[in-house]
């Protein structure tokens, strides 16, 4: 399997080159216009290296190409690497503005490409055994409370930056919207959003058919936290590290049905290669759509997020 990596971003070195090569991608082209001369691969990779995106997509025959640069360059990159019939993945958040959603699965449906969200915490088999439970127990989550913060970025982070795509409702937001979405298959009815001054954070309510809701916290200027509990009649389930799960931890899901205690654990699993394989698959099937509602789904709702949110 071939790839292009536009980007050298931590993320990237962290989580995305290992998915890539946990799902046999043994040629990667990597782009970065910083990191040239000290791009490392795994043992049994290979690939070139380029100085420049634009380059890359023009010399790079990978037919998948992941985007991993500063929120800004998104829609640019991936709009290049569609028009020429390739399968993009890319960064949350892929876009600032639905209107970029729009004209960006446009073109994936013209070309017939696969084009993904990397909103990969789905793909965690922690929610798959967090709808089992709820199964077992005869519900299924009515509410959900989410937390997802963490300190303050160091001040030349481009996340603290809105001409590079900052700003916590930017950069988080697609985590707050998307709980609806994976829980509850539909969109929210109604957004209310506070942001704190300067982005840095956003308190949200959403509310969805049938008496359901998500609250949640999002931001960064408090001590870390990653949690999501779900809700439902006589159930409760408490998930930590729900949005970002290291590969190597155990997950310890806490939970209670009719009030007694109860505790299940789900081995290490990484949710990024899931995500690649599961992308893998939709291009070899043809069936990208799956991909392209989430993310038009997701690029909705943030920006109504976005509208609505007041400063306090």
């Amino acid at each position: 399997m071939h790839v292009l990596l536009l980007g050298y971003s931590d993320i990237a070195r962290r989580r995305v080159i290992p998915a890539l090569f946990a799902n046999d991608v043994r040629q990667l082209d990597i782009a970065s216009r910083h990191s040239i001369g000290t791009i490392l691969r795994p043992a049994g990779m290979t690939g070139q290296d380029y100085g420049d995106y634009e380059q890359a997509l023009r010399e790079s025959a990978a037919p998948f190409v992941w985007i991993s640069t500063v929120n800004a360059n998104h829609v640019e990159l991936a709009a290049k690497a569609l028009a020429a019939g390739r399968h993009v993945m890319i960064d949350k958040p892929a876009v600032s503005t639905l209107a970029q959603a729009e004209h960006l699965a446009e073109l994936a449906q013209r070309h017939r490409c696969v084009l993904a969200e990397a909103a990969v915490y789905p793909f965690h088999p922690q929610m798959a055994a967090a709808r089992q439970f709820f199964a077992e127990a005869g519900s299924a989550p009515t509410q959900a409370v989410a937390a997802f913060s963490f300190p303050p970025f160091p001040s030349g982070n481009f996340r603290n930056d809105p001409a590079l795509g900052g700003g916590m409702r930017m950069d988080l937001g697609s985590y707050a919207v998307s709980i609806g979405r994976v829980l509850f298959g539909v969109p929210p009815l109604e957004i209310v959003c506070r942001s704190l001054e300067g982005d840095t954070g956003f308190s949200v309510l959403m509310t969805y058919p049938g008496g359901r809701s998500v609250v949640g916290h999002f931001g960064a200027t408090t001590g870390y936290v990653n949690r999501l509990i779900l809700l439902g009649p006589s159930a409760l389930l408490t998930l930590e590290r729900a949005f970002t799960t290291p590969p190597d931890m155990v997950c310890r899901l806490e939970g209670s049905v009719r009030n007694a205690p109860t505790t299940r654990e789900v081995a290490p699993a990484d949710s990024f290669a899931l995500f690649v394989a599961a992308v893998f698959k939709a291009a070899e099937n043809s069936n990208p759509g799956e991909f392209l509602d989430a993310l038009l789904t997701d690029a909705r709702a943030v920006e109504r997020l976005r509208q609505v949110s007041l400063e306090f």
